[in-house]
Parts: structure tokens; sequence; C-alpha cells
């Protein structure tokens, strides 16, 4: 911890060094505040690719237990739940684990298999996520070579002191949380505490039981979750911020439903996740500001696989394992013209792990990797054009490996407006992906001398807005191409990089406001001949539809119809595609919310991956209200 502790006092210390001059400063600078603990790229220049936001309304109590279940209507994203890591999510083909997640800018660690299970993450007083499923700027570093899942929290405010809610669903699935929240002028905090609990879901009526699957509630899927997480925000000197951010959250069990095809019981008997930051955001000078942002993320976990006649635990487990990342990154914000801005900084990250069991680890081991990123990045703007430009040089390390892998991550995008609104973008990206732990250091199927995957991203974006009295709306439209080498797959037992991969797509939503909200949204991709392998169990083809309307007595009514093409498995299975159907209904009364929904309506039978059933019909009804 010596070395970690020397580089935080180094950056305190510039930041402070620069920002010594009190006097000056406040007769020079506007005032800043430090919403929660951030660093967020705010206009779509600083992302290169086009973004889309996910807004949480804050007028309308929400169905949504935890992320995966608010990002699964997202163009050109797709959400399954199935295998060890829960719930997998996809971007254009991308999987789980070659997409970055952050926390108010601040990533999350996928420990060391490196999949951030987002069915873990519940939604807690969060103001929108964005989602950049294109080229990414090097402001993100490595690690995004399938976009960036950026969760952001919302600010503290005073309309009340305390908020409490529950939300009830089939099977004793219910969740009920409380938090506080207060702004108090210099500084300002933020409390949160949830229980969330599970039976396990009811499969469809229309599913066919076999041998080791019953049919009715899944098996294998009980699940106790606590969470519970805390900002405490300070001003200093009118000028500066800083900020700090814990959480944990832990259960005690967590079962995990297997393969119908298979006949096999594991669970979670311990699962457990610390994270704790703190950010610094200092006005350095008039025209310069300077973000620090160090953070430590920790998964401990231990995991057991059982009989499933005898409900004996194998002698191979359970298996323990430790896995954290400790992280800094400073970033400087510098206005050089009235139309030019530059942001540099440096970016350090460590990971590890430790592993134990009664297999092949019977004692202690582990190991860690290394990763630096220096990043450059340089806005023009010239009337309606936009001119960004930057690179990352990133460099990366772990026990056993001769010599440091070292890549550049350039990015660049143009950007127009026109007297019409119309925006449209050009981007173009070349992102990383480092080998996970799993991957480099497994006994069985590591492979040390992994190197990292590579994807070279274009996309051109337009966006049009149009109004014809009554009628207005808008319609955006995305076509992108990807590039894609050394993915990391495995064969014959190892993990390897194999050759190249290539896709492309397209992307469109149309927005229409005529007597209601109308939006529908198309996505597709496809992959090249010369492709030796696809990114499977993603849809080709999906279409979504979304109706919101005001009923009579201030009802608001959502209804939802969404539908996924055939999708390709590594079983090479093709699994049918399928619709499914939801409605919700809000109303809010004075310091009260309500919402009561159906989701698949028709208790459609389908499966989001090979050997594992969707959920059928469910009944949501969720209460909340502030107080004081």
């Amino acid at each position: 911890m010596k070395n970690y502790n020397i580089l935080i006092l180094l950056l305190t210390f510039t930041n402070l060094l620069f920002a010594s001059d009190i006097d000056t400063l406040k007769t020079k600078m506007r005032h800043y505040n430090l919403d929660g603990i951030r660093v967020i790229a705010e206009r779509p220049q600083e992302t290169i690719g086009a973004i889309e936001i996910l807004e949480f309304d804050p007028i309308l109590s929400l169905p949504e237990t935890n992320i995966a279940e608010s990002v699964e209507r997202v163009n050109g994203l797709y959400v399954s739940t199935g295998g060890k890591s829960g719930s997998t999510l996809r971007i254009r083909g991308f999987d789980n684990d070659q997409i970055k997640i952050m926390l108010d800018g601040r990533p999350l660690g996928g420990g060391y298999f490196g999949n951030v299970d987002l069915n873990t993450i519940p939604v807690s007083d969060i103001k929108e996520i964005r989602i950049l499923k294109g080229p990414v700027s090097s402001l993100y570093g490595s690690d995004t070579m399938g976009g960036v899942i950026n969760i952001i929290t919302d600010s503290p405010s005073n309309t009340s002191w305390l908020k409490a809610g529950t939300e009830f669903k089939r099977n004793n699935t219910n969740k009920s949380y409380i938090s506080s929240t207060r702004d108090l002028g210099e500084w300002d905090y933020w409390l949160y505490a949830s229980h969330y609990h599970t039976d396990g879901f009811m499969l469809p009526n229309s599913f066919e039981p076999i041998a080791t699957e019953n049919g009715g509630e899944r098996d294998n899927c009980k699940r106790d979750q606590w969470d519970m997480q805390s900002k405490l925000n300070f001003t200093l000197f009118d000028f500066h911020s800083i900020g700090f951010q814990a959480g944990y959250t832990f259960m005690n069990t967590k079962e995990i439903p297997g393969n119908i095809y298979e006949d096999q019981m594991r669970k979670f008997t311990d699962w457990k996740r610390y994270q704790l930051s703190t950010l610094g955001s200092f006005q350095l000078r008039y025209n310069l500001t300077s973000d620090i942002n160090i953070y430590y993320d920790r998964y401990d976990d231990t995991y057991a696989e059982y009989n499933p006649s005898t409900g004996v635990m194998y002698s191979q487990w359970p298996s323990n394992i430790k896995s954290w990342i400790f992280g800094a990154h400073q970033k400087f914000d510098w206005e050089i013209t009235d139309n030019m801005d530059s942001s540099f900084g440096y970016r350090f990250e460590k990971q590890a792990y430790i592993r134990k069991d009664n297999g092949n680890y019977p004692d202690w081991l582990g190991n860690e990797q290394l990763q630096h990123n220096c990043f450059l990045q340089t806005e023009f703007t010239y009337n309606s054009l936009n001119i960004t430009a930057g690179s990352g040089v990133s460099f990366f390390r772990q026990d056993g490996r001769d010599n440091w892998l070292i890549h550049f991550e350039p990015s660049a995008g143009i950007y127009y407006k026109n007297s019409l609104n119309w925006k449209s973008s050009l981007a173009f990206s070349a992102n990383t992906k480092y080998p996970t732990l799993h991957q480099l250091f497994s006994k069985i199927s590591g492979n040390s001398k992994l190197i990292e995957e590579r994807a070279q991203k274009g996309e051109f974006n337009i966006i049009v807005p149009y109004s014809f009295g009554t009628f207005s709306g808008s319609i955006q439209q995305s076509v992108f191409y990807n590039h894609i080498t050394g993915l990391i797959k495995k064969i014959s037992g190892k993990y390897v990089n194999i050759d190249q991969i290539d896709s492309y797509g397209y992307e469109v939503s149309s927005k229409i406001y005529f007597g209601w909200e109308h939006q529908v949204d198309y996505s597709y991709i496809k992959y090249t001949d010369d492709s030796n392998t696809e990114l499977l169990e993603t849809p080709s083809h999906a279409v979504n539809f979304t109706e919101r309307v005001e009923l009579p007595y201030s009802i608001k009514m959502e209804y939802n119809a969404s539908w996924n093409d055939v999708r390709h498995t590594i079983e090479n299975v093709d699994l049918p595609p399928y619709w499914l159907h939801s409605i919700y209904f809000n109303r809010k009364i004075s310091r009260y919310k309500i919402m009561f929904g159906v989701e698949n309506i028709f208790d459609l039978n389908y499966e989001e991956e090979y050997g594992y059933p969707g959920e059928g019909i469910n009944f949501v009804l969720s209460l909340e209200g502030e107080f004081f």
C-alpha cells in the first residue's frame, strides 16, 4: 500500500499546488458544484460516438428492480439471463466482459471472471443511464471495446428528508428500499439501503416439463440481497469540491439456475461486494479544471456445486475467490481559446485475486495485472462544425510476462448541426479489451501469453427533428462497422486469441408526438462472410414498440412490445424468435406514487439463452412515498 499512498499524495498535491492562489481564483472564476462522485462526458463530442441516454422520470414509479431490467429495451442492446454470471449484456454483438460498466464515471470491477452481473446492481435514485454503443473516446481508457454503460445517480435535493418504497412480483419476489438525501449548502449527503428477495420466477404455462426441470417455479433461482450505499460531498473555498462514496452489497445465498438440459445444482454460499471511492474537483485557473478519482472495488464469493440427487457438495468444492481492483484517474480540462478545448490525464489500475478450493487450488494462490493509460483529446469548434481528435497510450503488464504490452487507442469525430437543428456525426475509434484474470491465470484453461482484444469501430449518425402543427418527433439513424482482431475464445479447453471478425449494422429510432408518444426502434447486425466466427446469441433483427399516453385521472400508461430474431448459439442450436408484451400504469398523488404492471402479458414460452427459459406472465405492484 506504500506505493498507492505515494500516488494518492502526488495527485492531490498537484491539484492543491495549482489551486493555491485562492484570492486570484475567486476574482476570475464561476462557482462549480460536485454533483455526486462522477467523471462524465457531458457533450457528444467527448464520447466520440453517439450516446443513447435512458432517462429516469422522477414523477413515475419504475417497474425495474435492477440495471439489467432498465437497459433491456435500449436499441442495439440485448440482455439475457443464464449461466454462472447471471445476466449477460450484449451491445451490437459484444459480450458483457467486453463492455465497461461505470457508476458516476467510476469503473465497476468485474471480479476474477470480468463479468459485472447487472442483476446485482439495484436501481437506486438513478437520474439516467448513458450508453455508448459505437466508437468510444480515449477519455474512458481501455477495456471499452464493446462500449460503455455509465450509470448516473441523482443529485441530492431538498424535496424531502426520507423516501421509502416497496415492490412486489409473483412467487415471493419483492424489494423494499429507503433513502435519505439533503443539500445543506456547503455539503450534502445521500444514504440508501435496500433488500431484494425472490424464490425464483414462474415459467410460462406452455413450458413442457423435462427430466431436469419440472416447470412451474424455475429451479435454483432463490436470492436474498442486501445493499447499502452512501455519498458525502463538500464544497471547499467556494469553487473546489470533494466527495466520498461507499457501498456494500451481500448475499448469504445466491442460487444459480442451470441449463435445463443438464442435471446440475450450484450456488454461491457467500457473495459480497465492497466499494469505496473519492473524487476531488478543482478549479486550478479560470480556464483549467482538474478531476481526481481514486477507487477500490472488491468481490468475495464462495461457490459450490452439489449432487442433484443427494444434495451433497462435491469434494472439490467449495471454491473461494477474493478479487479486487484499485485505480486512480487524473483528468485536466483546459479551455485553450474560445473555440478550442483540450482534455488530458493519466489513469492507473491494478487488478488482483487470490483463490482456494479442494481441487486445483489447495492453498491460496493469486496473481495480478497492471494497467497504465495516458490520454489526450482536443476539440475545435467553428460555427456549426466541431472536430474532435485524440488518443490514449496504454501499457499492460502481469506477473510472468517478459515484456509490457503497449498500444495506441486513437479516436476522432466530426459533428455538424445545421439551421434546421439536424445533427450528424462521423466517428472512428480503436478500442481494446484486456484479458480477464480468469483467462490469464486459470490453471485449467488460462493462457498467460494472451494479448488484448482490439476493435476498430466506425459510425455515422444523424438525428432529424421535425414539427408540423400538433405533429412532431424525431428520427435517429446509425450505420456502424466493426473490425475485431485478437478475440479471445476457448478452444480445446484453453483460451487463445483467434483471427478477425467483421460486423456491420444499422439502427433507427423514431419518436412521434401526436396525441400521445409513439416510439419505434429497430436494430440490425450482420457478419461478413470471411469472418471465422460470430459474436453469438445476439439477434440479427430486433424491434421494439412503445406507446406512452396519459389517461383520465392523471394515470400514465406505457405499453411495450418487443421482438427478437433467431439467435445462433455456441451449441450450434438456433433459438426461435419471440415477442414479449408488457403494460404499466402509473399515478402520482401528492408525495406518493403507485404503479401496477403486467409483464409478458400473453405468457409466452421463450428462451433468452440456450437451455434458459424466460419468465412467464408477471404482475407488478410498486408503491413509493416521500416524507418530512
